[in-house]
């Protein structure tokens, strides 16, 4: 092949390994770039028995489409229907947006690689591996697109009928967390895990937890579940040891015996290390943290009490709410990130695919069209094409090689030998 030849050629002034392989992704960048234009060029030939008699054929237009691999350039036929509205039956066929340049699986990579970092570092990176020259402005809006595709992938499963499972416990934990919007304003996000999956939860125990705080009380995390035949409410004790840390200080001897006397359940010695550390407060400031700090421990020492203690022997794990925040905060906050309301509903709703398990599933029935579609296309000319013929120009011999030929009699100490002996085997 043509491009195979200036390759070849190439080899002959590359001064390091480095080179070698910016050489090789080139080439096959353009090999493919090619390969594609012509697979969309036949496609859309095939295309042509099934247009409407009453169609009129106007002329081919060019379109380009950016693929990870590259920019591939083409021609499509143009039809005039009878109402007067253009329209390109293989755009049609392939399900291709109008004024729309970016491909389904370049969407994909986008929308993955957005979630870890900001918009303009995902540009870099993705511009760095696929040679494009996306911008950050587009990668927001890529996002946001693939975000109302996970949408509309999620409400389809969710619609499907599920053989709802009995299992003996369920254990439903909730928290949040705050987000900087535009214009200094902050929004809470709230997050729930669950540890079971389409379950019939009347008849049977849910343990709800959380830290207490404001909407996460008992009562506010009962109305999650209300049909359940019976909830048990919790709360992690490595909420009652970050108070008690908070308002006795990290360095206080005390610390450690608070925190065994929460994990024996023995709120009589607590309340002796309490009296003990209010003994030692020297500020008005102290005093207030103390008495709010009694006033949750004694508002919700009955929920510490672990599933265990009260019987329920297999219980999911408790507390892993809080860690699971990193999923999203890490992406979402510091570094004076701040959120449009579209923006974030966008990011959290991917975030929220992909920590379980459903992104690729969602962006794979939402992008891939391509499964859908019958294409019966010569496939064999696809193999024997040379890019000569792809890019329909004539060129010259090279100097060291025959035109579109690699001679297997080449020296084996020369580049061209070296590459007719790999071809060889």
């Amino acid at each position: 092949m043509y491009i195979l030849a200036d390759f070849i050629e190439s080899l002959g002034n590359l001064d390091s390994l480095f080179d070698l392989e910016e050489q090789v992704i080139l080439h096959l960048r353009k090999s493919f770039q090619l390969v594609v234009a012509e697979y969309l060029r036949q496609l859309d030939e095939t295309l042509v028995p099934s247009i409407p008699a009453e169609n009129t054929f106007i002329n081919r237009q060019a379109r380009t489409i950016e693929f990870m691999f590259g920019a591939v350039n083409f021609e499509r036929r143009c039809y005039l229907r009878p109402n007067g509205s253009y329209y390109f039956p293989l755009d049609e066929q392939l399900q291709l947006e109008e004024r729309k340049r970016i491909s389904p699986y370049f969407k994909s990579v986008v929308a993955k690689i957005g979630q870890t970092t900001t918009m303009r570092n995902t540009a870099a990176m993705i511009n760095l591996a696929s040679q494009t020259d996306i911008s950050a402005w587009s990668v927001d809006r890529i996002i946001r697109d693939m975000a109302d595709t996970v949408k509309t992938e999620e409400k389809s499963s969710e619609e499907k009928l599920v053989k709802k499972r009995k299992v003996e416990n369920l254990v439903v934990e909730g928290d949040a967390f705050e987000i900087h919007k535009i214009n200094r304003r902050r929004q809470d996000v709230h997050h729930y895990i669950v540890f079971e999956s389409y379950y019939k939860i009347s008849e049977m125990t849910v343990f709800t937890a959380s830290d207490g705080g404001p909407g996460y009380n008992p009562k506010s995390m009962r109305e999650i579940v209300p049909s359940a035949q019976r909830v048990e409410f919790t709360i992690d004790r490595y909420h009652f040891v970050k108070k008690i840390k908070q308002t006795f200080g990290l360095f206080n001897p005390l610390v450690d015996k608070a925190v065994k006397s929460v994990s024996l359940y023995d709120q009589n010695q607590l309340n002796v290390i309490l009296d003990t550390f209010e003994s030692q407060i020297k500020t008005d400031k102290e005093l207030e943290s103390l008495r709010v700090l009694r006033q949750y421990l004694a508002r919700n020492w009955q929920f510490i009490k672990s599933p265990h203690d009260r019987g329920f022997m297999r219980v999911g794990k408790l507390g892993s709410v809080e860690s699971s925040h990193r999923a999203y905060t890490y992406r979402m906050k510091k570094q004076g990130k701040v959120w449009s309301e579209k923006g974030l509903e966008a990011m959290l709703k991917l975030i929220e695919a992909r920590v379980n398990g459903k992104l690729d599933k969602y962006l794979r029935g939402g992008l891939r069209k391509l499964q859908e579609l019958t294409i019966e296309i010569a496939t064999e000319s696809l193999k024997t094409l040379s890019s000569a013929q792809l890019s329909n120009k004539h060129h010259s011999k090279h100097i060291g090689v025959l035109s579109g030929k690699i001679p297997v009699d080449a020296p084996t100490s020369s580049p061209i030998g070296a590459m007719a002996k790999i071809f060889s085997n």
